[in-house]
Order: structure tokens, then C-alpha cells, then sequence
């Protein structure tokens, strides 16, 4: 890789303010590189090398781990930002679960369980796709948007060598376009919403 090159589509990216809605310098100087560097795969590799399939689809997965990348440093920047104040983190934070208590013996996968309250933080420890759900449940983020969201997750998903080999569904050089739009749409929607 070229660092000329980088810093070209880096540049980019800054002329254009792409992520001038995130005030942490450290958060926005990252999304800007990763951004720089999807391009950089894209536009310098897959697009003006006459690589073989197998490698094109290859470097897709890249390019779908960073923007994944990018949409989850995102989001999870987003709801730190919407939830402000510590009440309104406890009161979207809480998640209701069925504790077991006491297994019935006469059937099969039936228990006595209580319902208990518990917290959980907002970092990224939490299960990504918990989140989405999350997300869509306590209506955060437009529907449409969660769908997009779901999309890179499934595709990233692919990146594990058990996943791709069972879905015969996706090409991932075929699926790049719909996932830069994709990106920009959810980038414009949180942009918009913070």
C-alpha cells in the first residue's frame, strides 16, 4: 500500500466532513482512516488489479470487516450520545432476563424462574447483535436504518470460514455497492439524529 494513496482517499473524506458529527478527535481520526483504507482496498486493489475472484472476494471481506468496523464505533458513539444523563442509560441499559430457580421434574425444559433486572454497559463487550436488538426494541434507530445495520452484521459474519461455506447466498464483490450506500445511508441517519 501506497501511504500517498491512503492519504488521497483520507483526504477526501475530510473535504467532504464525513464525520464532523463526531467530537472526539481520537474516534473521528480513526473512522477517517478506516474509511481512507475501504476505499483504498476498493479503488486501488479490487477495482485496477486483474485479480482472480477468489481474491477479490477476499479483499471484500476486508472491506465489509472495516466498514462494519465504522458502522459499530458509530452506533455505539450515537447511543452514548443520545442517553445523556445516568437515568435515561439505567432505564435503556436494563435488560429483563428469567432467572432459573428450580427445575420441574415430570417435564422436559420446563423450570420455576423468577424475572430479575439487570444492567448492562454500553462498551464494546456487548454482543453487537444484542444491541441491534436492543436498538430496535427501545425504537433508537429508524427501522429501516436496524435493517441496514443487521445487513453488515450478517455480512461480517461471513468472514468466519463455517459461515461463508454454508451460505451460497452472497458474493461479496457483488454485494460492495449496496454496502458504501448502505454505509452512507446509516452514517447520514446518525449524523442527523445526534
Amino acid at each position: 500500500m501506497k501511504e500517498k494513496e491512503l492519504e488521497y482517499y483520507r483526504n477526501i473524506f475530510l473535504a467532504n466532513n464525513r464525520y464532523i458529527f463526531i467530537s472526539d478527535s481520537k474516534l473521528s481520526n480513526t473512522l477517517y482512516l478506516y474509511s481512507a483504507y475501504v476505499s483504498y482496498i476498493y479503488f486501488e486493489e479490487i477495482k485496477k488489479n486483474n485479480y482472480t475472484e477468489e481474491l477479490k472476494e477476499i479483499k471484500s471481506h476486508t472491506i465489509f470487516i472495516y466498514l462494519w468496523s465504522i458502522i459499530e464505533a458509530v452506533i455505539y458513539y450515537y447511543v452514548n450520545n443520545k442517553l445523556l444523563d445516568e437515568k435515561s442509560k439505567r432505564k435503556y441499559l436494563e435488560l429483563l432476563e428469567y432467572k432459573k430457580l428450580q427445575k420441574i421434574e415430570e417435564t422436559d425444559d420446563l423450570y420455576i424462574c423468577k424475572l430479575i433486572s439487570k444492567d448492562i454497559k454500553l462498551n464494546d463487550s456487548i454482543n453487537f447483535h444484542s444491541l441491534i436488538n436492543w436498538l430496535n426494541d427501545k425504537k433508537l434507530i429508524d427501522k429501516k436504518i436496524i435493517k441496514k445495520i443487521d445487513y453488515f452484521r450478517k455480512m461480517r459474519n461471513l468472514i468466519h470460514i463455517n459461515a461463508f461455506l454454508v451460505s451460497n447466498e452472497y458474493k461479496l464483490i457483488e454485494e460492495i455497492e449496496k454496502a458504501f450506500i448502505d454505509t452512507k445511508d446509516i452514517l447520514d441517519y446518525i449524523e442527523e439524529n445526534l
